[in-house]
Formats: C-alpha cells, structure tokens, sequence
C-alpha cells in the first residue's frame, strides 16, 4: 500500500514551511512575521505569527498578503483523517 510523505505534502501545498513579513506601519525598523506550519495532529496548515520586533527580512522571506493568508484559511478542509 502506499503510504504518503511529507514531501509529498510539501509538493501538494508548496507554502508549508515559508515565512512572510510585515513591516510595522509606525516603527519600520520593526517587522512581524507569518510561518505557515504543517500540524499534523490537527491536519491542517497553520499560520504562526511572530511578535514584533527590530529586524531585516532575510532574502528567502516575502512580503506579507492578506490575499495568501485568506487563501489558506479558506482551503483548510473540516475533515478530521489522515490527508491522502
């Protein structure tokens, strides 16, 4: 039987495991910044959200979008299995 992977997870949704940033609108010196997280017990990706502070964005890091973070809030299935 086969049997799927993590990879196989990260190829399906390629935005586990990247890390956007938002600049603080008073103090942009200070950015937050969004991971997005496979959890597994609960089978859904979540988002993780920093607190702010002094930083530089790495060059691996994108611009935070409200659009990409509603996109995954909204593909999260109600199902409660294993993902296949």
């Amino acid at each position: 039987m086969y049997e799927r992977t993590y990879q196989d997870l990260k190829r399906i949704h390629p935005l586990i495991g990247q890390v956007f940033f938002e600049r603080h609108p008073k103090q942009p010196e200070q950015i937050r910044t969004y991971r997005l997280n496979w959890n597994g017990l609960a089978n859904k990706i979540q988002v993780m959200v920093s607190n702010w502070h002094t930083a530089e964005p790495t060059p691996e890091m994108k611009p935070y979008n409200q659009r990409v973070m509603s996109a995954v809030a909204t593909q999260q299935s109600t199902h409660t299995g294993g993902f296949y």
